[in-house]
């Protein structure tokens, strides 16, 4: 979990005896950040790369309502979102947040903060322009990003089809370097379009199909 700047949210009326309308506005946010992002990345062309790569990549499913507004099988954000940050006029428009009505305020909303709003900054009680690694998931090297990054997970599931021995090593290389290939070109065009780092952690979830 990111570190949220509690003494700034219950100035502003976000968390009192509970963060529920916290919790609520994050949610709000993320759904409108993928809006916006899906409105410029075309994201269901790299979910086909991977359907239709003939490696016998499983779907994911039990990550499935991690997206707020994405609905899609491999790819996730997972960014922490301080909106604690936001100031007042930009949290008045988020808490009339509509899913039936996004306006243009709400998207030009997203574009102007996102790079602030997902910058996990706030270190030994004050905010910093420091750049340093933040941990998603449990601690090990890889779940490590900058804390300044766009951070999605790329979540598959076991094999389609049943392999052992040397089969299964050189199907599992083979699925490595092409996901690896396809997240690499995914991240190359979320920073071309938006500016942002992105990093994608990877994961292999063999509970999934």
């Amino acid at each position: 979990m990111g570190k949220i700047n509690l003494e700034l949210a219950k100035e502003k009326g976000l968390i009192n005896d509970n963060d529920l309308i916290y919790q609520k506005m994050v949610k709000d946010y993320k759904y409108l950040l993928e809006y916006y992002l899906s409105t410029i990345i075309d994201f269901s062309k790299y979910e086909d790369m991977i359907i239709n790569g003939n490696l016998y990549i499983g779907k994911n499913i039990k990550y499935s309502e991690s997206n707020e507004y994405l609905k899609l099988n491999y790819l996730f954000l997972v960014n922490n979102l301080f909106i604690e940050k936001l100031d007042e006029t930009d949290l008045d428009l988020l808490k009339n947040f509509n899913k039936d009505n996004i306006s243009s305020q709400l998207i030009d909303l997203v574009k102007r903060t996102c790079k602030n709003v997902i910058k996990d900054n706030y270190f030994k009680g004050e905010y910093t322009d420091q750049v340093y690694s933040v941990c998603y998931g449990p601690n090990v090297p890889y779940n490590y990003v900058k804390n300044d990054s766009l951070v999605f997970r790329f979540i598959y599931g076991k094999n389609l089809i049943e392999t052992s021995g040397d089969k299964f090593i050189e199907l599992d290389k083979k699925q490595t370097s092409f996901i690896n290939d396809v997240v690499n070109k995914f991240k190359e065009e979320v920073y071309n379009k938006t500016g942002l780092v992105t990093e994608v952690l990877i994961m292999k979830d063999i509970y999934s199909k």
